[in-house]
């Protein structure tokens, strides 16, 4: 039973653009892991997506349909994502998501 979400927008310097009940740390390049302040019973199912430009440009077209958010591995505590260009390399991205379980 999915009693339980937590939900957030990062920016691409780990600051929090939107959410609570996480943390983050940008490990690296394009890698951030967010731990959540209170354990999930089991994984949680986690969605995300990078966001490009910026949260607020409703005047862009955006950005390359390759550039993407990968969920790289997840537990009940935290998970962790890289961000990426349409090459494949990492870089510092915005993104959203958005954890349910119990």
């Amino acid at each position: 039973m999915a009693d339980r979400t937590i939900g957030g927008c990062v920016n691409k310097d780990a600051s929090i653009h939107s959410g609570t009940g996480f943390t983050v740390d940008h490990r690296s390049k394009g890698l951030y892991i967010i731990t959540y302040n209170e354990r999930f019973t089991n994984p949680p199912a986690v969605v995300l997506t990078q966001n490009y430009p910026g949260w607020e440009e409703f005047g862009s077209t955006g950005g390359d349909t390759r550039d993407n958010a990968v969920l790289v591995a997840s537990d009940q505590l935290k998970f962790q994502v890289k961000t990426g260009l349409s090459t494949g390399d990492a870089d510092d991205r915005n993104f959203a998501f958005i954890a349910v379980g119990g």
